[in-house]
């Protein structure tokens, strides 16, 4: 929204205590960044919402991010329905859980109610996710999904109606070896909750000292069972890594994490880090708040020389996605939500992929951001892209792309000790076996895997702004209370109105209150 009389365009939050959406403005101070608000019933209220003030306008000098908000709303989340075509939407689809994380608010005893939908809701919601093009992922969330009997079914719908699903899930239930063949069975992609292979993590985080065997029999099923379906022969899928990171509780630790991804680097592809925040109630699992900025230090311990970008940057390779339909999940996020990057295996560890670079990760992206623009107008004048169409573009492009690369990419120690001989060996098998090129990369060069290291916003009422919200491209899908209506809502406000919107679908579709959640103890 903008003001009239000024143009300016105003961004917008919510006030802790009282719940009034009101103006709020960023506020540099001692070194962190504020959200500060003037409600008119409780006079000023702030938020943390950074450690690292300069790092975190760093991030909107690096996508060209200009003022407080280049666009906004009036918060009114529930009657909008968002008005965009999102490419990841997450789906409830229960409360209910087999641990008791005093970290969660999303489970039956911290929301009072019980939420377990029939099939009939979620036929009624794919039906209609099923009318986008592009088809958007699904992701199920809870609660924890596995604990309903009919899972299974749930996914399978959705792969009727050709939606990709996924599910994430604290990965007990997989500890049950026929459970966790039928579920891989559906083809679903696993965001597997794991923080870690100290036990006292989950005695703090997740008040259950046995998690942790539970979650490592798991995994070690996935990998059993992560099949084709008929063929009997292992399948290529891997899986992301979901972790809370908190200061105080398992950030030194995270070495460890990572040697632990890295022997495990066959199965897993990506993990994303979820900063803990300070929990409501009387069990305070952690001293303070964790911000985005915080857990890139951490990993930066962890493996020296790491260095993040704001996937918002990845939206602005227009030409390259236009060209070969990229299509990037994170792309047009706000420059202060996501931070991506990527660490290269070789035969030890996990090395950051500035080790393989000629400049700095940071310094490349900006680079090809402004090389992808110049394309972009080279392409209006080439006569290969208009005599061959898309070809041509993709030729033009990609050949460019060729080009570029030894300018910015250790060629040497990427390839191997004898790069012309193995790049040689990877293109002769590439073309009589046809393998994938990762396969063949990890064979014939030093680089044994990559994997990709996210780290997510975790959305409060407190840190929630409008200018946020905008360009999010991924949302939560959900009934309409009143209209009953499939509609759908930006991730981060999903947080402050689920809890009525699910109570008032659980009555809709005459659920029993339940005083007691029904549960597995696990620990």
């Amino acid at each position: 929204m903008t003001d009239t009389a000024t143009k300016k365009i105003t961004n917008r939050g919510f006030c802790e205590h009282c719940h009034t959406i009101v103006p709020l403005r960023h506020q540099a101070r001692e070194g962190k960044m504020y959200l500060v608000k003037d409600c008119p019933n409780c006079g000023t209220v702030e938020t943390m919402v950074s450690s690292d003030a300069e790092r975190y306008m760093e991030k909107r000098r690096l996508c060209e991010y200009e003022g407080e908000a280049q666009a906004t709303c009036h918060l009114n989340c529930v009657d909008c329905n968002h008005g965009f075509t999102p490419k990841l939407v997450h789906l409830d689809v229960t409360n209910r859980c087999n641990m008791n994380c005093p970290i969660c608010a999303a489970n039956v005893q911290a929301m009072g109610f019980d939420f377990n939908p029939p099939m009939e809701y979620f036929e009624k919601i794919f039906k209609e996710l099923a009318k986008y093009d592009p088809k958007p992922r699904v992701q199920f969330f809870g609660g924890e999904p596995t604990v309903r009997d009919d899972f299974i079914e749930i996914v399978r719908l959705a792969r009727k109606y050709r939606l990709p699903a996924r599910v994430a899930t604290n990965g007990i239930r997989l500890a049950d070896e026929q459970y966790c063949k039928e579920l891989l069975d559906t083809r679903v992609h696993l965001l597997f909750a794991f923080d870690g292979r100290h036990p006292d993590i989950y005695k703090k985080m997740r008040k259950s000292p046995r998690a942790l065997e539970l979650k490592l029999k798991a995994l070690d099923n996935v990998k059993n069972y992560n099949v084709r379906p008929g063929s009997g022969e292992f399948s290529s899928r891997r899986i992301t890594i979901l972790s809370a990171v908190g200061l105080g509780i398992n950030d030194k630790h995270m070495d460890d994490f990572f040697q632990f991804c890295h022997e495990r680097r066959e199965q897993i592809s990506v993990v994303a880090i979820i900063p803990l925040q300070v929990t409501p109630g009387p069990e305070q699992v952690a001293p303070q708040s964790t911000s985005i900025e915080d857990v890139e230090r951490i990993c930066a311990d962890a493996i020296p020389g790491v260095e993040f970008i704001p996937t918002a940057m990845l939206q602005m390779f227009e030409t390259i996605q236009e060209t070969f339909d990229v299509r990037i999940t994170f792309g047009g996020t706000h420059p202060n939500c996501e931070t991506v990057t990527i660490l290269i295996a070789d035969e030890e560890r996990y090395r950051p992929v500035s080790d393989y670079l000629k400049t700095s990760f940071g310094e490349l992206v900006e680079s090809v951001i402004a090389w992808d623009r110049r394309m972009g107008e080279k392409l209006k004048g080439s006569w290969i892209a208009r005599l061959f169409g898309k070809r041509g573009r993709q030729l033009v492009v990609g050949w460019g792309l060729v080009r570029l690369a030894p300018r910015y990419i250790r060629i040497g120690k990427f390839i191997g000790p004898n790069p012309i001989r193995n790049l040689a060996r990877m293109v002769w098998r590439k073309v009589t076996t046809g393998k994938q090129w990762k396969k063949l990369i990890r064979r014939y060069s030093g680089v044994r895997g990559v994997m990709r290291l996210i780290i997510l916003p975790y959305e409060d009422e407190g840190w929630l702004e409008t200018a946020r919200l905008m360009t999010c491209p991924v949302a939560f899908v959900y009934e309409h209370p009143k209209t009953r209506k499939v509609e759908l809502m930006p991730f981060c406000s999903w947080l402050v109105y689920k809890n009525d919107i699910l109570r008032a679908t659980a009555e809709h579709y005459s659920q029993p209150s339940k005083a007691a959640q029904e549960k597995v103890e696990v620990g």
